[in-house]
């Protein structure tokens, strides 16, 4: 299918139909590209071309079309106003939908004396809108509206045959998945060892204070309190790092933070006081905001919200995986105390930093920023995977989208809805909830994390080592269920309640675990409460993200992400400073719980768009 956005020449046909093809994740052309220098030049003089001249242009467009069309590819055209006799030779074995963009000549001049350097002149401009006359059977768009105005309503006149697109390749459910599939294992498992690695720098603290604490005089407060500003930078720098990674891509960005975030945690390794301690957390924070709400972006570019959730819970068990992994390698390392004269916690933080280095110059080669650009993707398979996108983005897009007009009524123009601005996706309150709810779920989890050695050390005389293998087993568990849980989630198609009695299960864990006297009871209470927080988030994250789109998605995510991490900063520092109110655990521990429960309440009440809600209630 060929859409083709067409005005008066100068009237901002390129800027609609490059938005437009961003949206749906199609090709786009410019029919200008198609000039040649010495036609430009004439234009830009005032002198029209021939028809000699405008029948090989149209020629040449129409065999570039041909050729999309037979790699299975569909393309946004942008281009000035035709004659009719030039739209014939166009439709030929084409499938066209004309748009064409109206002014009056008074909005024609504002349009024309706002764009510098435009290679037509003004009396130029003038001529075509007086003799050149309307497409017939064109949708009309009025181009006082802005261009994302004009782009959601094109695409809400366009929903049906956007909709009944033939499907060469998923002409089935199972066709579908095989695409799915093929993606995942192409796309998944170095992302999945990046989050590991992130994972295991960011929760090695826990560990490094098994000595680092006695080593250099910390309280409880002063780790908790440094443990959680990784988190304050975390905030900060979330929202900016994610926006720079849709423009440059995530490849070249993605390196970048791996790299910086690998060499900062090396880094740690020369803390010698609280200043540097909480200076590093900061830093370390602030380099690996843009990577989490990063990916949840990326993979909006590569996975359909139907495979969404168990995607999202697969590479979310790195964050157990790391646990399974870091405890003993940690434990491992702390051993290495005094040799070659460094503490064991240096060489920890040093040998654990390293491999963000290597990983950060390999992604360089390995990621692919979108699927137009993956070579393994066939043309058929592409075109399947753009169009549900775009159908995905479409619909995401009206929820947000203010109430619009009736667009049933019979004639062609266009009533378009006004699209979202930036401002209003963050005054959207249901962000702010869901905002709540990952706060209370990173509340919990790095609570957990970033104490559980030394809550078993306070119960127990085991060695470092043996610490390091009983804390794998509540990772262990969690990576187990959450995969359960997301592709439960996934099957039944339900968010909300899979998240909310997740939430309910870790705050009854975190209360029973405020009573526990003994490493046996206290790890299957903290246990429960960890496979509850990481089984919300493959829910959690497909429910939250299916009300965005475009590029309200990357600072919908980030927002989300960047204040529900607050809890991540909250929890670890909120139960250092009980347990050094009153001596132990109980209190932080049951704070924590409560919040819990009001999240789960907050989830089932939360107001959700029809799409996700009818997924929800099936």
């Amino acid at each position: 299918m060929v859409i083709v956005v067409t005005a008066v020449t100068g009237s901002a046909a390129a800027t609609v139909g490059k938005l437009l093809a961003q949206h749906l994740r199609w090709n786009f052309l410019d029919a200008e590209d198609f000039d040649s220098p010495a036609s430009k030049g004439g234009i830009h003089r005032g002198i029209p071309l021939t028809d000699t001249n405008r029948a090989s242009w149209v020629a040449a467009i129409h065999d570039e079309l041909l050729h999309r069309k037979k790699d299975g590819r569909h393309v946004v055209l942008a281009c000035s106003r035709l004659k009719p006799e030039y739209w014939n030779i166009l439709r030929d074995g084409l499938t066209l939908e004309v748009v064409y963009l109206r002014g009056s000549p008074e909005q024609l001049h504002r349009n024309f004396a706002s764009r510098e350097n435009h290679f037509a002149s003004e009396n130029l401009i003038a001529r075509e809108a007086s003799t050149i006359e309307e497409p017939a059977g064109a949708i009309i768009a009025e181009i006082a509206r802005t261009a994302e105005e004009i782009v959601a309503g094109i695409c809400a006149r366009l929903d049906s045959q956007l909709h009944a697109l033939s499907n060469p390749v998923a002409q089935s459910d199972q066709a579908g998945e095989s695409v799915i599939r093929k993606i995942l294992w192409r796309v998944l498992p170095f992302l999945f060892l990046l989050y590991v690695v992130a994972y295991i720098d960011r929760v090695n603290i826990g560990f490094a204070a098994l000595q680092m604490r006695q080593q250099l005089g910390f309280s409880d407060e002063i780790y908790g309190l440094g443990a959680g500003l990784f988190f304050a930078g975390y905030l900060l720098f979330q929202l900016p790092s994610n926006l720079v990674l849709q423009r440059v891509g995530a490849r070249r960005w993605i390196s970048v933070l791996m790299i910086v975030w690998g060499a900062i945690s090396g880094s740690m390794m020369f803390i010698d006081s609280p200043k540097s301690f909480y200076a590093l957390r900061f830093l370390l924070g602030a380099a690996e905001a843009g990577f989490f709400p990063g990916i949840l972006f990326y993979f909006r570019s590569w996975f359909p919200a139907q495979a969404r959730a168990r995607v999202v819970a697969m590479f979310m068990t790195a964050g157990p995986v790391s646990g399974i992994l870091g405890g003993p390698l940690s434990g491992a390392l702390l051993g290495l105390h005094n040799v070659h004269g460094l503490a064991g916690w240096r060489w920890l933080f040093l040998l654990e930093g390293l491999p963000a280095v290597l990983l950060g110059i390999l992604a360089l080669f390995l990621i692919i920023d979108r699927p137009q650009d993956a070579a393994w993707l066939s043309a058929p398979e592409c075109s399947w995977l753009t169009a549900t996108l775009g159908k995905e983005d479409l619909a995401a897009n009206a929820a947000l989208a203010s109430p619009s007009p009736d667009l049933a009524a019979p004639a062609r123009v266009l009533p378009l809805p006004a699209a979202p601005a930036l401002f209003n996706t963050f005054a959207n309150p249901r962000i702010w909830l869901f905002a709540f709810v990952y706060f209370s779920l990173n509340t919990c989890a790095y609570g957990i994390t970033l104490w559980l050695p030394i809550a078993l050390r306070s119960v127990t005389s085991f060695g470092n080592l043996v610490l390091g293998l009983l804390s794998t087993i509540p990772y262990l568990a969690a990576a187990i269920m959450m995969v359960v849980v997301g592709l439960h989630s996934d099957r039944t198609g339900d968010r909300r309640w899979h998240t909310a009695m997740a939430a309910f299960g870790s705050a009854c864990a975190l209360f029973v675990a405020g009573y526990a006297h003994s490493a046996a009871a206290l790890l299957g209470a903290f246990t429960v409460a960890m496979v509850g927080v990481q089984s919300m988030t493959g829910p959690f994250w497909t429910m939250a993200s299916s009300i965005f789109s475009g590029s309200a998605a990357a600072a919908g995510i980030a927002l989300i992400n960047s204040v529900g991490n607050l809890g991540s900063g909250f929890g670890p520092y909120w139960i250092g400073r009980m347990r050094t109110a009153t001596g132990g655990f109980r209190a932080g521990l049951w704070s924590v719980a409560a919040i819990l429960a009001v999240a789960a309440m907050v989830t089932i009440l939360v107001p959700l768009p029809p799409t996700v809600s009818k997924r929800s209630a099936s």
